[in-house]
């Protein structure tokens, strides 16, 4: 767990895209030299007949717009603000005890959809029936980081109610926390007094070993083999800061602005935990560091270790959706050939068999491939993360699902 922590909370300019890899179309509210308050709306993004609001992120004066590339490695369009620090936010209503409707709207009116776009966390839709929610409190990066406990220990209750108003708004029957064994105690039982007295079951997990144990605790509840869309199994999976936003934006009208980014890797001066406002650029952040180690290439790793995304440039914004930022000095590591070992196939969450499918795929024996329910796959990336052999097996699966559609 990082232990350093720091905010930069008065960026000059905010980078805010206009549209991302799901909403590819954009349609602009906003004028070079509108002035904006948090919370304003900047636009609205567009995947077919829905639609997102793009928010602002500072109160100010847009100053036009510019091309750079977004969390997903994407050119994207970017609305530009320039910010006068007076974090002057639009008015909006809080809620005491509100209902399922007013719980969606507020998420809709701000935005917070894609709050979640790593791993297997979900978004936050309710276009389908709910039965389960289930809130990770252990890592933001299984195996790499594990949850701030600080965080959890000081927000306890927020993130408690939080997850009360997840449960209205999905109209679920059951609640799970899942928490470390080994978590702080003074985290553990913050969080332990905060939901005693709800509606909550608490799952204790190792984290220790790799093995997808929140995967586990969900295939358990569900009483069969996740999905890759967890959503189609009646489960919504979040994590503690997502339950603390929800209570900010519906108790106390609040816009999420900010979040906690952690900011890793061998690649930058100091390992730390920033809480940074959305729409801050990373060079910024690099800056702030104290720059980069001398390296002789650098990889920049944005979201999940395990599925998020590659960049190739610091000139982006951390949005929203962002929690892990990793700069990593690269180092080609060989792949070896498959020794069958089956470390795979082990650790695979859902039961499958990554190294058969590979296998199978590197033959081109597509029979093979669908017998192997090659489908079920969730792309966790567990399977390539233990290879002794450094091969990536969840690309050969990938593929092989491509194969078999």
């Amino acid at each position: 767990m990082i232990n350093e922590y720091k905010s930069y909370l008065e960026p000059k300019f905010v980078y805010l895209p206009l549209t991302d890899p799901t909403y590819k179309i954009a349609n602009v509210k906003v004028e070079e030299g509108d002035a904006v308050l948090v919370g304003t709306v900047l636009g609205y993004k567009y995947k077919g007949q829905i639609k997102l609001p793009v928010i602002s992120s500072v109160s100010g004066t847009v100053k036009g717009f510019e091309e750079l590339q977004d969390r997903f490695g994407k050119t994207v369009d970017h609305c530009v603000i320039e910010n006068n620090m007076e974090d002057n936010q639009i008015e909006l209503k809080a809620f005491e005890n509100a209902s399922t409707s007013q719980v969606r709207a507020r998420l809709l009116e701000l935005g917070l959809e894609q709050i979640n776009v790593d791993g297997i966390f979900t978004p936050l839709k309710f276009d389908r029936p709910i039965k389960h929610v289930v809130v990770n409190a252990s890592f933001t990066n299984e195996p790499f980081l594990k949850t701030d406990y600080l965080f959890v220990n000081e927000y306890a209750e927020h993130i408690a109610q939080g997850i009360e108003l997840l449960k209205v708004a999905a109209n679920a029957e059951t609640v799970t926390v899942i928490a470390d064994k080994d978590m702080e105690p003074f985290a553990f039982n913050s969080l332990g007094e905060a939901i005693v007295d709800k509606d909550m079951r608490l799952e204790t997990v190792k984290l220790q070993k790799v093995n997808g144990s929140d995967v586990k605790v969900i295939s358990k509840l569900i009483k069969k083999p996740v999905s890759p869309d967890l959503l189609s199994d009646g489960v919504l999976y979040v994590k503690v800061d997502t339950a603390k936003i929800v209570y900010d934006a519906v108790v106390l009208g609040k816009v999420s602005n900010s979040r906690q980014v952690a900011i890793t890797g061998d690649g930058i001066k100091e390992n730390v935990i920033y809480e940074v406002v959305v729409g801050t650029k990373l060079s910024e952040i690099v800056s702030d560091l104290g720059g980069y180690n001398e390296v002789d290439e650098m990889v920049l790793h944005y979201g999940s270790f395990t599925t998020g995304n590659q960049l190739t440039t610091d000139e982006t914004s951390i949005t929203l959706n962002v929690d892990t930022i990793n700069f990593q000095e690269y180092i080609e590591l060989e792949e070896d050939v498959c020794t069958k070992c089956g470390e795979c196939n082990d650790v695979c969450p859902v039961g499958i068999l990554p190294q058969n499918i590979m296998d199978a795929e590197m033959r081109n024996v597509n029979e093979r491939i669908v017998d192997l329910d090659t489908g079920a796959c969730i792309e966790c990336g567990l399977c390539t993360y233990t290879c002794p052999s450094n091969i990536n097996v969840l690309e050969w699966v990938r593929r092989a699902k491509r194969r078999v559609g």
